[in-house]
């Protein structure tokens, strides 16, 4: 089904009152994304009955958890899967391509709000399953839950000269948002972990060591510059925001800065502005390139999507396996294909495989182990 066939199909069904909960899902987004606005005008000047109550309406009946577009406008995004030949894959007719989901006699869920605190003492504190409110207090410092789930590091004694060491770590299908003592925002990705000194009073620097993928939002402060530790280089700001993909499964590791500078030091030293990428390749040189940034694509993970864009079979793998907990198995071998498109990271892995699936390809789940073959 070309892509203008499935987008009439999907606002008839929808004037038919007949969408599924995934099919609402989808005529959400793209509604708020501006794609189906020609499909709707041709409906009305058809003669169908369209009025704003009745949208309002039947989508909240049928889905009341879901935002009308205009809140989710900023995040709306296509799911549209293509291969490198360019078609839009999605089977026959739009029943079913969205009712015949359940492919696989195995499934997983996908990742969510997941980390494991760990205290200066060697102690432990899971914050998947921690209630809101104080968790510990330690070296001048409070933490706390917040009622949004984030981790919170609030001063209270700003004397204390000798901080402890905290770590912050998720597991494959997890995610977690913290907030530093010094008011740096972090958005830690699946598999991930982020090491820091409990306050930054008394100290030179505010130096945090990483390891996976992680967004930084840096609180300002001249005085205090802020540095991130990887295991190929070090990243010095004062106030900014940024991107690292340090994954050590990943052939590069990546910085990519939205907002203010940063310095690189690695087997070179660079400095980035906003819009640009830092590649560090794991072999040779260790030598730093630099690239304009694919924002959109750097900064799926974090608005809750996968975005691919000519991105290969192995890299697509690569993102489903941290974030469905699941272990990928080849069959075979097709390097050469490119997928193109975003699809939330808050559907099942087999709704994910279903749009990925095309022709010489096939996926089977088998416990934790999803199967590539043909």
């Amino acid at each position: 089904m070309e892509e203008n066939e499935f987008y009439e199909a999907l606002v008839q069904r929808y004037l038919n009152k007949q969408l599924t909960d995934q099919e609402l899902e989808l005529f959400t987004e793209l509604l708020g994304a501006g794609k189906l606005d020609d499909h709707l005008s041709r409906a009305w000047n058809a003669g169908a009955e369209i009025t704003e109550a009745d949208e309002l309406d039947f989508i909240q009946t049928q889905k009341s958890k879901l935002l009308w577009p205009k809140a989710i406008a900023a995040a709306a995004a296509i799911i549209v899967i293509c291969a490198v030949a360019g078609y839009f894959y999605f089977q026959n007719d739009l029943s079913s391509a969205t009712s015949d989901l359940a492919v696989h006699r195995n499934d997983a869920d996908p990742g969510g709000n997941k980390a494991t605190l760990t205290l200066s003492d060697g102690s432990k504190i899971s914050l998947t399953d921690a209630n809101n409110g104080v968790l510990a207090k330690q070296s001048g410092v409070n933490i706390s839950k917040s009622k949004n789930g984030e981790l919170v590091y609030s001063i209270i004694d700003s004397e204390v000269k000798n901080p402890g060491f905290n770590m912050i770590s998720t597991p494959r299908g997890g995610m977690y948002q913290v907030y530093l003592p010094d008011g740096t925002k972090v958005w830690l990705n699946a598999a991930s972990s982020i090491k820091f000194p409990t306050s930054f009073a008394h100290l030179s620097q505010r130096k945090v060591e990483l390891e996976g993928e992680a967004y930084f939002e840096v609180a300002k402060n001249k005085k205090l510059p802020f540095i991130v530790s990887t295991a190929r280089q070090q990243v010095q700001v004062l106030g900014t925001h940024f991107n690292i993909n340090s994954y050590s499964d990943e052939e590069e590791l990546k910085t990519t800065l939205l907002e203010g500078s940063v310095k690189i030091f690695a087997g070179n030293v660079m400095v980035l502005k906003p819009g640009q990428q830092a590649n560090v390749r794991r072999s040779g040189s260790g030598n730093i390139t630099i690239s304009n940034a694919n924002i959109a694509q750097v900064m799926a993970w974090k608005n809750g999507f996968f975005h691919f864009e000519k991105d290969n079979l192995h890299s697509v793998m690569r993102q489903l396996s941290r974030w469905y907990d699941v272990e990928v198995i080849y069959e075979v071998d097709r390097a050469d294909d490119e997928f193109m498109g975003d699809i939330p990271r808050g559907i099942k892995l087999s709704e994910v495989l279903k749009m990925l699936s095309f022709e010489g390809t096939q996926f089977k789940i088998d416990g934790n182990k999803l199967i590539v073959k043909k």
